[in-house]
């Protein structure tokens, strides 16, 4: 069985497919190019996403939520990936959920209230990462900690 837990941006977003034992069988990062339009970033995303349910059986997903905090104009462009990731789970068949920064930093930490560097410390803590910095990979250990709490959530029977 392999979790997938995504951290959608319209910059970069996170990636990391998981199997049960919490083991991370492939992480990173899709840097959308810059010169696309919205709906050329958003294809460029369903595509490289769209690689990864071909190349792993799936069994959940979880995709960070946006919360409402953010300025209108980012949140309307997350809402459009995070939607578009939802028909492309649809499509494959994929159990996915969305679920809000401070459900799943809950499950990976124990607490709501733990901020992107203390997941982006704990990921190193527990996994042998080498050269990553703080501020420019976040987007995939954020993506370890979400694909985290998809496998913790399906053992537990929860839905997200």
């Amino acid at each position: 069985m392999f979790f997938l837990g995504l951290d959608p941006s319209t910059k970069c977003t996170g990636y990391c497919v998981m199997d049960e034992k919490y083991d991370i069988i492939e992480s990173g990062k899709i840097n959308i190019p810059e010169h696309e339009d919205e709906a050329g970033k958003i294809f460029y995303q369903i595509e490289q996403i769209e690689a990864i349910f071909n190349k792993y059986k799936i069994t959940k997903a979880l995709c960070e939520d946006q919360f409402s905090k953010l300025n209108i104009d980012t949140l309307k462009k997350l809402t459009r990936v995070s939607g578009t990731i939802l028909y492309l789970a649809r499509k494959h068949k994929i159990d996915t959920s969305l679920i809000y920064p401070t459900s799943w930093r809950k499950v990976f930490h124990g607490s709501g209230k733990a901020k992107k560097e203390d997941t982006f410390h704990k990921v190193l803590a527990l996994y042998d990462f080498e050269n990553l910095v703080f501020k420019h990979d976040n987007d995939m250990t954020d993506a370890i900690g979400i694909a985290w709490a998809c496998v913790d959530l399906h053992k537990e029977g929860v839905a997200a």
